[in-house]
């Protein structure tokens, strides 16, 4: 399946072998909602566990399949499956087989996810978690891990995001 051209910019590769496309800007997108298309390589191990206090996210899988987390529960996914992840609902996916697999993803209200993701495309391999975690604070820290209280993590999001900013006003 291909996608149209999206426009300038809107094109992201990953360090770790994935191609995002931007297909409806979170500041364009109807209701603030961000839409991105995921071609995710075979053997991707996947994003860490995250969980968000505003935005919801609904998956769809395009081609291919994947694995997929919803807190204790574990799917296989594969095409035509729709995924609907709630606020709070921790969540995690990964491609371990050997085919490439798509996604569709809308993200609603529009959060930090497409300003995360520009960050790492730019990043290289290591991810530079002062200005992830600017991003975070710039989106009221609704991007949490889990299995982290986010008693603990707010602090510790909000000390690399203020040194980030800090290093970049001087």
């Amino acid at each position: 399946m291909s996608i149209p051209d999206p426009g300038p910019g809107r094109v992201l590769r990953m360090p770790t072998g994935e191609t995002i496309t931007v297909l409806v800007p979170g500041r364009d997108g109807d209701g603030g909602a961000v839409e991105i298309d995921a071609l995710l390589p075979p053997g991707l191990s996947g994003p860490p566990r995250p969980r968000h206090r505003f935005e919801a996210e609904t998956f769809t899988v395009v081609e291919g399949r994947l694995a997929g987390r919803a807190r204790r529960r574990h799917r296989r996914a594969v095409r035509g499956r729709v995924g609907d992840r709630p606020t709070h609902r921790d969540h995690a996916f990964a491609n371990p087989f050997d085919e490439p697999a798509r996604i569709r993803m809308r993200e609603t209200p529009a959060g930090p996810l497409e300003e995360q993701f520009r960050v790492l495309a730019r990043a290289g391999r290591v991810p530079p978690l002062g200005a992830l975690a600017a991003v975070n604070a710039r989106h009221d820290l609704s991007f949490s891990l889990h299995g982290v209280p986010d008693a603990v993590q707010r602090p510790v999001w909000r000390a690399p995001a203020w040194l980030h900013d800090r290093t970049r006003s001087s």
